[in-house]
């Protein structure tokens, strides 16, 4: 099939509902928005939300919300290197300008009016997560928004791939973090792991794309994958809406 282009946010909320799965992990979470929102759509699925920021991370564990959904929340970066990693956090470099909570990143970047400030963090690779927590789950979704490093995060599940059947992943056609892999990468490293790209979002430059494993696209749930994508694209909000109502 060729891939649609969609919000792809109604989409993953869309397919993810169909999968049900065991476990869904919040790869760069941020606040824990997202983790709220696909418990809204799973009753019993185990949710993690990874962050590696540390100054997100404490907000996040501070929402009471997140503990009521039964949000996981791990401070740690998910990286192909276990170990201590340097991760960058953006700063703004005078009193005037406000930090954006969600551009830190394992890659520095160079940004006008920004400062890097560099500390070191426990990586760990989803495989190693997901055999030493979650033996048992044999359906696994993914959501990935880690600001340039994407790769880095998906080459981490090369030993998990046999229950990972969804993923979300933000990509760059161009390069904005220096010496960062591009969607072209990210897609080639998928494909050779065995996923299809289902959609993409419609913008030029840093964009999401939807990938399912072809095992799950060419099961009996086939039909069902591709109607949620139809619907999507012309009613994705208010599909998402409906489905909150009646929760996997």
């Amino acid at each position: 099939m060729l891939p649609v282009v969609l919000k792809s946010k109604y989409a993953f909320h869309a397919l993810l509902w169909l999968l049900n799965p065991d476990v869904v992990l919040d790869i760069g979470s941020m606040d824990g928005a997202d983790s709220k929102r696909f418990r809204s759509l799973l009753r019993t699925s185990d949710i993690v939300a990874f962050e590696a920021n540390p100054d997100n991370f404490s907000r996040i564990s501070s929402d009471a919300e997140i503990s009521q959904k039964r949000i996981r929340v791990v401070n740690q970066l998910i990286s192909c290197k276990e170990g201590q990693q340097s991760f960058f956090i953006q700063r703004p470099d005078n009193s005037k300008l406000s930090s954006n909570r969600g551009t830190s990143s394992a890659l520095p970047r160079t940004e006008p009016g920004m400062l890097n400030e560099e500390i070191h963090i426990n990586s760990i690779r989803i495989d190693s997560f997901l055999k030493n927590n979650y033996p048992n789950a044999t359906k696994v979704a993914m959501w990935v928004d880690v600001e340039g490093f994407a790769y880095e995060v998906l080459e981490s599940m090369q030993g998990s791939t046999d229950h990972i059947h969804l993923i979300h992943v933000e990509v760059e056609t161009k390069e904005c973090w220096p010496g960062q892999k591009l969607e072209v990468d990210v897609l080639r490293l998928l494909e050779n792991m065995g996923y299809m790209l289902l959609a993409h979002g419609q913008n030029d430059v840093q964009r999401d794309l939807i990938l399912a494993s072809k095992s799950w696209y060419n099961s009996d749930d086939r039909a069902h994958i591709d109607r949620m994508l139809s619907i999507v694209r012309w009613g994705g909000p208010t599909l998402s809406r409906i489905l909150s109502v009646f929760p996997s």
